[in-house]
């Protein structure tokens, strides 16, 4: 893809980020969110999906840029810590209490990542502004149309392997990413959402995956809920 046609797929998803926040801040559920819980660390719902890690030199500018003075201005809510940050690539199945997967379920997905990832490159990610949700905050990670090639190919192996993505998404064939930073415990307070509106459009940096991980974990990602299954290298 040249250089005008990412630079069109990152303005398609800009244009569907801010779409979404409209559609959700005006009550409508485009997409598959979490429900809130009070304790986000010992949250046993589970889910099985595929990540890519965020690596500690973009943590450091996250904690220090974003989260911490998000947690001046609110410190009721939860903050990811280091080591839970992370970009989706695929989701399989979301969180729930049973899970939603079986042992055969992970198999299944195995398989696929294993035909899959391995045929597709690099990704990049520009990790710039925030992404509002109803019960969280995120920030917004722009990639290029390799995301949705690799995306769309997992989905259509799992599918036919039997262990089809539950997740419910705004559209068929503009896939971004994004970090979470918070999630609610109740409503944020006027000073929290001053410093989202000083924050909206922060620029963290350039992110490079070239390993995908297949992990099962809990709605925030707490080290202490997360097991990774198996990781995948990119072309």
């Amino acid at each position: 893809m040249n250089v005008n046609g990412n630079l069109q797929y990152k303005q398609a998803q800009r244009e569907l980020f801010d779409e979404l926040e409209n559609k959700f801040k005006n009550g409508e559920k485009p997409s598959t969110i979490v429900e809130p819980v009070k304790d986000y660390e010992n949250d046993n719902r589970i889910c099985l999906t595929s990540v890519a890690f965020i690596p500690p030199h973009l943590q450091e500018i996250i904690l220090s840029t974003v989260v911490d003075p998000l947690k001046s201005a609110d410190s009721q809510q939860y903050y990811y810590i280091q080591n839970s940050f992370h970009l989706t690539i695929q989701n399989i199945r979301t969180i729930n209490l049973p899970p939603l997967f079986s042992d055969s379920d992970i198999e299944k997905a195995i398989k696929v990542f294993d035909q899959i990832v391995p045929k597709h490159k690099h990704l990049f990610f520009d990790i710039e502004g925030l992404f509002e949700l109803p019960t969280s905050l995120s920030l917004r990670a722009y990639a290029d149309k390799g995301l949705k090639d690799l995306a769309l190919e997992l989905r259509r192996g799992l599918k036919e392997a039997g262990v089809p993505d539950n997740k419910t998404y705004a559209s068929s064939d503009v896939v971004f990413g994004n970090t979470s930073v918070c999630r609610y415990t109740t409503t944020p307070n006027d000073l929290f959402f001053n410093e989202v509106k000083r924050l909206k459009n922060i620029k963290i940096g350039r992110l490079e995956v070239s390993t995908v991980s297949l992990i099962t974990t809990n709605s925030v990602c707490h080290p202490s809920k997360t097991k990774i299954i198996k990781e995948f290298n990119l072309a």
